[in-house]
């Protein structure tokens, strides 16, 4: 548990390095988390984001990891819902589209 705090700490550290660094500009970023340009500046400096915030910054910072992480949290879903009987027939399926896109 101490090495994932660490690991976080030195994470949030990096974070103004990793903003610089990225192709967006800061407003970008400052419009993403709704907050003013002072109060991001004041957050970098002090690396004072809220646990939100740095969800949402580094969503905007590594895309394709959180897609495949998206991609892999799906599958596991569907594994579950298999697992569980939670799963239809291509019938039940073909017959759903029809009735919904009335073809």
């Amino acid at each position: 548990m101490i090495a994932l705090v660490k690991e976080y700490n030195s994470y949030i550290e990096s974070l103004p390095k990793l903003i610089e660094n990225s192709d967006y500009k800061l407003d970008f970023f400052v419009n993403k988390l709704n907050i003013s340009k002072p109060t991001m500046y004041r957050k970098l400096r002090e690396n004072a984001f809220t646990s939100h915030e740095v969800e949402i910054l580094t969503a905007l910072l590594f895309p394709k990891e959180v897609y495949k992480n998206e991609m892999l949290e799906n599958i596991e879903r569907g594994r579950q819902d298999y697992r569980e009987g939670r799963t239809k027939t291509s019938k039940e399926v073909r017959d759903f589209i029809k009735e919904k896109y009335k073809l």
